[in-house]
């Protein structure tokens, strides 16, 4: 067993460090986040923080890492309100990944990796194509955490798109199902394997 102290962990190197914390979380979805500033440029992010909010009314949130440099997945969504979550399939992993390399403003992920822009009628902002799971969000609050300037942002789903063979009778969404991926950390992805869906839990 190996036991560190937040001492050993601040000695680590920066990377080896950065792996670590990231991995500890364990098993996440990668989804992309898709924005577009006041005029009208796509831009598409990599995320894997992705949390329920609350069903009724539907709200999701993820967070941001500090303003230390410019994020524009956030000021997009700060200057237009809206944005979409796209989940990540298999065959488009490595176009997804590669949207997380550091593009200069202006510079549309779509166009650099390949992955192509869809509007829907009522919403604004670009789905991923290629994606099966689309959800589009309007934001409704922003929070800075006080320990490490990240932040949450919450936005309410307000349509989704997801292919009907991927609805349960119960209301669950066969992810797996769909050849969405996992991740651990920032870059070790994996597929998933179903062992079962319980019943409510009661006291026996």
């Amino acid at each position: 067993m190996i036991h560190l102290s937040p001492e050993q962990l601040a000695a680590m190197d920066r990377y080896q460090r950065m792996n670590l914390v990231n991995s500890l979380s364990g098993y996440k979805q990668p989804f992309l986040v898709g924005s577009l500033d006041g005029r009208n440029r796509y831009n598409l992010g990599l995320f894997n923080s992705l949390v329920h909010i609350g069903a009724h009314p539907a709200r999701m949130g993820f967070f941001i890492r500090p303003l230390t440099v410019p994020r524009h997945t956030y000021h997009n969504m700060l200057e237009r309100k809206v944005f979409t979550i796209n989940l990540v399939r298999e065959d488009m992993l490595d176009a997804a990944h590669q949207t997380s390399a550091d593009y200069p403003w202006g510079v549309s992920e779509f166009s650099a990796t390949g992955l192509t822009a869809w509007f829907s009628e009522k919403h604004p902002a670009p789905y991923v194509a290629e994606s099966v799971l689309r959800i589009g969000m309007e934001l409704e609050e922003d929070h800075r955490l006080a320990c490490n300037g990240n932040i949450l942002v919450v936005g309410r789903v307000v349509e989704l798109f997801l292919p009907e063979d991927s609805l349960q009778p119960a209301g669950h969404v066969d992810i797996m199902g769909q050849q969405t991926v996992g991740v651990i950390g920032l870059d070790t992805y994996f597929r998933a394997n179903l062992l079962g869906v319980k019943p409510y839990a009661r006291p026996t």
